[in-house]
């Protein structure tokens, strides 16, 4: 299993440790988070108490409720980090399926990359001294 969908699993075991056995979907499959009742805080008792609601949000998720509707989440920041890496990691892997279909499914009839320049375009590329820049200045 690659490493952000393995991280994802984790992350999920070790802030509801019940989730696999409550749904009965995949578990990469999300409609809706799942959590505990303690997790959940008043917005009054936020403003209040924010520096425990921090404290408690490095354990487990908080969510933030005005008038019974959730509307904001409180989590650890080193968790956000690790959500937001695997969100970028699946959102990487979605691209590259939909290129690597439209290559497989898109028309086969290809064109040359010196077809795509104009006359001027192409004599302006051929001119270029690919020795301009030293490469060390290129892979900082």
């Amino acid at each position: 299993m690659n490493k952000s969908l393995d991280y994802i699993l984790k992350y999920t075991l070790k802030y509801n440790p019940d989730y696999f056995l409550e749904v009965k979907m995949s578990p990469l499959v999300l409609e809706k988070p799942v959590f505990t009742k303690d997790q959940v805080v008043s917005a009054t008792e936020a403003s209040k108490s924010l520096s425990t609601i921090r404290k408690r949000a490095k354990r487990a998720p908080q969510f933030i409720a005005d008038h019974n509707d959730i509307d904001t989440v409180i989590i650890d920041y080193a968790a956000y980090e690790e959500m937001y890496g695997a969100l970028q990691y699946l959102r990487e892997l979605e691209i590259n399926r939909i290129a690597a279909n439209r290559v497989k499914h898109g028309p086969h009839e290809f064109v040359p990359f010196e077809d795509a320049l104009t006359a001027e375009e192409l004599a302006e590329l051929e001119s270029m001294d690919p020795d301009a820049i030293p490469d060390e200045d290129l892979f900082e």
